[in-house]
Protein backbone atom coordinates (compact mmCIF):
# COMPACT_ATOMS: atom_id res chain seq x y z
CA UNK A 1 0.00 0.00 0.00
CA UNK A 2 2.83 2.38 0.89
CA UNK A 3 4.66 1.70 -2.38
CA UNK A 4 1.41 2.23 -4.32
CA UNK A 5 0.82 5.55 -2.54
CA UNK A 6 4.38 6.65 -3.25
CA UNK A 7 4.04 5.74 -6.94
CA UNK A 8 0.77 7.67 -7.14
CA UNK A 9 2.43 10.72 -5.57
CA UNK A 10 5.24 10.60 -8.13
CA UNK A 11 2.75 10.37 -11.02
CA UNK A 12 0.63 13.10 -9.46
CA UNK A 13 3.47 15.63 -9.23
CA UNK A 14 4.88 14.77 -12.66
CA UNK A 15 1.38 15.23 -14.07
CA UNK A 16 1.01 18.49 -12.14
CA UNK A 17 4.37 19.81 -13.39
CA UNK A 18 3.59 18.81 -16.96
CA UNK A 19 0.31 20.73 -16.89
CA UNK A 20 2.00 23.75 -15.33
CA UNK A 21 4.21 23.74 -18.42
CA UNK A 22 1.13 23.37 -20.66
CA UNK A 23 -0.57 26.27 -18.88
CA UNK A 24 2.53 28.49 -19.26
CA UNK A 25 2.69 27.51 -22.94
CA UNK A 26 -0.93 28.62 -23.30
CA UNK A 27 -0.08 31.96 -21.68
CA UNK A 28 2.78 32.43 -24.14
CA UNK A 29 0.62 31.63 -27.17
CA UNK A 30 -2.10 33.97 -25.88
CA UNK A 31 0.45 36.78 -25.49
CA UNK A 32 1.58 36.26 -29.09
CA UNK A 33 -2.07 36.18 -30.21
CA UNK A 34 -2.81 39.48 -28.47
CA UNK A 35 0.25 41.04 -30.08
CA UNK A 36 -0.85 39.79 -33.51
CA UNK A 37 -4.37 41.06 -32.95
CA UNK A 38 -3.15 44.50 -31.85
CA UNK A 39 -0.55 44.96 -34.60
CA UNK A 40 -2.51 43.09 -37.32
CA UNK A 41 0.55 43.45 -39.57
CA UNK A 42 1.27 39.74 -40.10
CA UNK A 43 -2.19 38.48 -39.16
CA UNK A 44 -3.21 37.59 -42.66
CA UNK A 45 -5.96 35.11 -43.33
CA UNK A 46 -4.73 31.72 -44.41
CA UNK A 47 -7.40 31.89 -47.08
CA UNK A 48 -8.42 35.45 -48.03
CA UNK A 49 -12.13 34.71 -48.41
CA UNK A 50 -12.31 33.38 -44.83
CA UNK A 51 -11.12 36.27 -42.67
CA UNK A 52 -11.87 34.37 -39.46
CA UNK A 53 -8.94 32.05 -40.31
CA UNK A 54 -6.37 34.70 -39.41
CA UNK A 55 -3.18 33.97 -37.50
CA UNK A 56 -4.40 35.98 -34.51
CA UNK A 57 -7.78 34.22 -34.38
CA UNK A 58 -6.24 30.76 -34.59
CA UNK A 59 -3.68 31.65 -31.92
CA UNK A 60 -6.36 33.00 -29.58
CA UNK A 61 -8.59 29.92 -29.96
CA UNK A 62 -5.71 27.46 -29.54
CA UNK A 63 -4.27 29.33 -26.54
CA UNK A 64 -7.67 29.36 -24.77
CA UNK A 65 -8.00 25.60 -25.30
CA UNK A 66 -4.45 25.00 -24.02
CA UNK A 67 -5.06 27.27 -21.01
CA UNK A 68 -8.25 25.43 -20.09
CA UNK A 69 -6.59 22.01 -20.45
CA UNK A 70 -3.53 23.06 -18.44
CA UNK A 71 -5.67 24.65 -15.71
CA UNK A 72 -7.92 21.61 -15.37
CA UNK A 73 -4.91 19.29 -15.25
CA UNK A 74 -3.09 21.35 -12.61
CA UNK A 75 -6.04 21.90 -10.30
CA UNK A 76 -7.40 18.39 -10.84
CA UNK A 77 -4.06 16.81 -9.88
CA UNK A 78 -3.34 19.15 -6.96
CA UNK A 79 -6.81 18.96 -5.39
CA UNK A 80 -7.37 15.35 -6.50
CA UNK A 81 -10.66 16.44 -8.04
CA UNK A 82 -12.29 13.66 -10.04
CA UNK A 83 -14.58 15.95 -12.07
CA UNK A 84 -11.67 18.09 -13.27
CA UNK A 85 -9.61 15.01 -14.15
CA UNK A 86 -12.47 13.55 -16.20
CA UNK A 87 -13.01 16.94 -17.87
CA UNK A 88 -9.28 17.07 -18.63
CA UNK A 89 -9.40 13.57 -20.14
CA UNK A 90 -12.40 14.46 -22.33
CA UNK A 91 -10.81 17.67 -23.63
CA UNK A 92 -7.48 16.00 -24.47
CA UNK A 93 -9.36 13.12 -26.12
CA UNK A 94 -11.42 15.62 -28.16
CA UNK A 95 -8.30 17.47 -29.33
CA UNK A 96 -6.63 14.15 -30.16
CA UNK A 97 -9.68 13.02 -32.15
CA UNK A 98 -9.80 16.33 -34.04
CA UNK A 99 -6.10 16.00 -34.95
CA UNK A 100 -6.62 12.45 -36.25
CA UNK A 101 -9.74 13.52 -38.19
CA UNK A 102 -8.01 16.55 -39.72
CA UNK A 103 -5.00 14.44 -40.74
CA UNK A 104 -7.19 11.72 -42.26
CA UNK A 105 -9.36 14.21 -44.15
CA UNK A 106 -6.30 16.06 -45.39
CA UNK A 107 -4.85 12.79 -46.76
CA UNK A 108 -8.09 11.47 -48.26
CA UNK A 109 -9.16 14.80 -49.74
CA UNK A 110 -5.71 16.08 -50.67
CA UNK A 111 -6.71 16.83 -54.27
CA UNK A 112 -9.72 18.85 -53.14
CA UNK A 113 -7.61 20.65 -50.52
CA UNK A 114 -5.04 21.42 -53.22
CA UNK A 115 -7.79 22.86 -55.41
CA UNK A 116 -9.10 25.07 -52.61
CA UNK A 117 -5.61 26.37 -51.80
CA UNK A 118 -4.96 26.99 -55.50
CA UNK A 119 -8.18 28.99 -55.90
CA UNK A 120 -7.63 30.97 -52.71
CA UNK A 121 -4.04 31.87 -53.57
CA UNK A 122 -5.02 32.85 -57.11
CA UNK A 123 -7.91 34.97 -55.84
CA UNK A 124 -5.68 36.55 -53.18
CA UNK A 125 -3.07 37.52 -55.77
CA UNK A 126 -5.64 38.91 -58.18
CA UNK A 127 -7.83 40.87 -55.80
CA UNK A 128 -6.19 41.28 -52.38
CA UNK A 129 -2.51 41.95 -53.05
CA UNK A 130 -1.32 45.53 -52.53
CA UNK A 131 2.09 47.15 -53.00
CA UNK A 132 3.67 49.09 -50.14
CA UNK A 133 2.89 52.36 -51.93
CA UNK A 134 -0.76 51.39 -52.38
CA UNK A 135 -1.05 50.34 -48.74
CA UNK A 136 0.43 53.66 -47.64
CA UNK A 137 -1.99 55.61 -49.82
CA UNK A 138 -4.99 53.55 -48.65
CA UNK A 139 -3.98 54.01 -45.01
CA UNK A 140 -4.66 57.72 -45.38
CA UNK A 141 -8.26 56.90 -46.26
CA UNK A 142 -9.81 54.85 -43.44
CA UNK A 143 -12.73 53.78 -45.64
CA UNK A 144 -10.34 52.07 -48.08
CA UNK A 145 -7.65 50.76 -45.69
CA UNK A 146 -7.72 47.03 -45.07
CA UNK A 147 -5.25 45.71 -42.49
CA UNK A 148 -5.83 42.14 -43.64
CA UNK A 149 -4.77 43.06 -47.18
CA UNK A 150 -1.54 44.42 -45.74
CA UNK A 151 -1.00 41.21 -43.80
CA UNK A 152 -1.82 39.04 -46.82
CA UNK A 153 0.55 41.00 -49.06
CA UNK A 154 3.40 40.85 -46.52
CA UNK A 155 2.94 37.12 -45.97
CA UNK A 156 2.76 36.35 -49.70
CA UNK A 157 5.96 38.29 -50.36
CA UNK A 158 7.66 36.42 -47.51
CA UNK A 159 6.41 33.08 -48.91
CA UNK A 160 7.82 33.83 -52.38
CA UNK A 161 11.18 34.90 -50.94
CA UNK A 162 11.48 31.89 -48.63
CA UNK A 163 10.42 29.27 -51.19
CA UNK A 164 12.01 31.10 -54.13
CA UNK A 165 8.85 30.88 -56.19
CA UNK A 166 6.59 33.21 -58.14
CA UNK A 167 2.81 33.08 -58.45
CA UNK A 168 0.63 30.03 -57.83
CA UNK A 169 1.57 28.07 -60.97
CA UNK A 170 4.05 30.53 -62.51
CA UNK A 171 4.80 34.24 -62.88
CA UNK A 172 1.87 34.84 -65.27
CA UNK A 173 -0.49 34.68 -62.29
CA UNK A 174 0.70 38.21 -61.49
CA UNK A 175 -0.23 39.65 -64.87
CA UNK A 176 -3.11 42.16 -65.01
CA UNK A 177 -4.06 41.86 -61.34
CA UNK A 178 -6.10 44.50 -59.51
CA UNK A 179 -2.96 46.08 -58.02
CA UNK A 180 -1.63 46.81 -61.54
CA UNK A 181 -4.34 46.31 -64.19
CA UNK A 182 -3.21 45.95 -67.81
CA UNK A 183 0.42 45.48 -66.74
CA UNK A 184 2.50 42.33 -67.14
CA UNK A 185 4.78 42.61 -64.14
CA UNK A 186 5.52 40.78 -60.89
CA UNK A 187 6.34 41.97 -57.34
CA UNK A 188 9.98 42.32 -56.29
CA UNK A 189 9.63 39.18 -54.13
CA UNK A 190 9.49 37.18 -57.39
CA UNK A 191 12.95 38.35 -58.43
CA UNK A 192 15.98 36.10 -57.98
CA UNK A 193 17.86 39.19 -56.80
CA UNK A 194 15.25 41.68 -55.53
CA UNK A 195 16.02 45.21 -56.72
CA UNK A 196 13.78 48.21 -57.47
CA UNK A 197 11.75 47.69 -60.67
CA UNK A 198 13.12 44.17 -61.20
CA UNK A 199 9.54 42.98 -61.69
CA UNK A 200 9.27 44.66 -65.09
CA UNK A 201 10.06 43.05 -68.43
CA UNK A 202 12.82 40.44 -68.14
CA UNK A 203 11.33 37.11 -67.01
CA UNK A 204 14.79 35.54 -66.77
CA UNK A 205 15.31 37.55 -63.58
CA UNK A 206 12.33 35.92 -61.87
CA UNK A 207 11.84 32.60 -60.12
CA UNK A 208 10.48 30.03 -62.55
CA UNK A 209 8.56 27.71 -60.20
CA UNK A 210 5.08 28.34 -58.81
CA UNK A 211 4.54 28.55 -55.05
CA UNK A 212 1.91 25.79 -54.87
CA UNK A 213 4.32 23.23 -56.28
CA UNK A 214 7.09 24.44 -53.95
CA UNK A 215 4.75 24.20 -50.95
CA UNK A 216 3.91 20.58 -51.89
CA UNK A 217 7.63 19.83 -52.30
CA UNK A 218 8.38 21.39 -48.89
CA UNK A 219 5.75 19.23 -47.20
CA UNK A 220 7.05 16.10 -48.98
CA UNK A 221 10.66 16.91 -48.06
CA UNK A 222 9.74 17.50 -44.41
CA UNK A 223 7.24 14.62 -44.15
CA UNK A 224 9.58 12.66 -41.86
CA UNK A 225 9.94 15.59 -39.44
CA UNK A 226 6.20 16.29 -39.56
CA UNK A 227 5.44 12.61 -38.94
CA UNK A 228 7.82 12.34 -35.98
CA UNK A 229 6.39 15.57 -34.53
CA UNK A 230 2.82 14.30 -34.92
CA UNK A 231 3.64 10.93 -33.33
CA UNK A 232 5.44 12.65 -30.44
CA UNK A 233 2.53 15.00 -29.75
CA UNK A 234 0.04 12.12 -30.02
CA UNK A 235 2.10 9.98 -27.63
CA UNK A 236 2.25 12.80 -25.07
CA UNK A 237 -1.52 13.26 -25.32
CA UNK A 238 -2.12 9.52 -24.82
CA UNK A 239 0.20 9.44 -21.79
CA UNK A 240 -1.59 12.49 -20.36
CA UNK A 241 -4.96 10.77 -20.77
CA UNK A 242 -3.64 7.56 -19.17
CA UNK A 243 -2.20 9.55 -16.24
CA UNK A 244 -5.51 11.39 -15.74
CA UNK A 245 -7.51 8.14 -15.72
CA UNK A 246 -4.97 6.45 -13.41
CA UNK A 247 -5.30 9.30 -10.91
CA UNK A 248 -9.07 9.26 -11.21
CA UNK A 249 -9.21 5.51 -10.50
CA UNK A 250 -6.80 5.78 -7.56
CA UNK A 251 -8.72 8.68 -5.97
CA UNK A 252 -12.00 6.84 -6.47
CA UNK A 253 -10.65 3.62 -4.92
CA UNK A 254 -9.26 5.58 -1.97
CA UNK A 255 -12.54 7.36 -1.33
CA UNK A 256 -14.78 4.40 -2.07
CA UNK A 257 -12.77 1.30 -1.06
CA UNK A 258 -14.26 -2.06 -1.94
Amino acid sequence: MGREKKSFSVVKYIFFGFNIFVWLLGCGVLAVAIWLWSSRAPSTSIVPSHSFLSASTICIISSIIVLIIGFMGCIGAFLENQCLLIGYFILVLLVFALEITAGALGFVMKDKVRGVIHNELSSGIKYDYRTEVQIELESKNTSLYDKDSKGWSTSLDALQKDLQCCGVDNHTDWYNIQAWPEEQKVPESCCITPTPNCGYGDASLWHKKGCLGEMEYWFTKNMYILGVTGITIGSIQILAMVAAIAQFCYIRSKRFPL
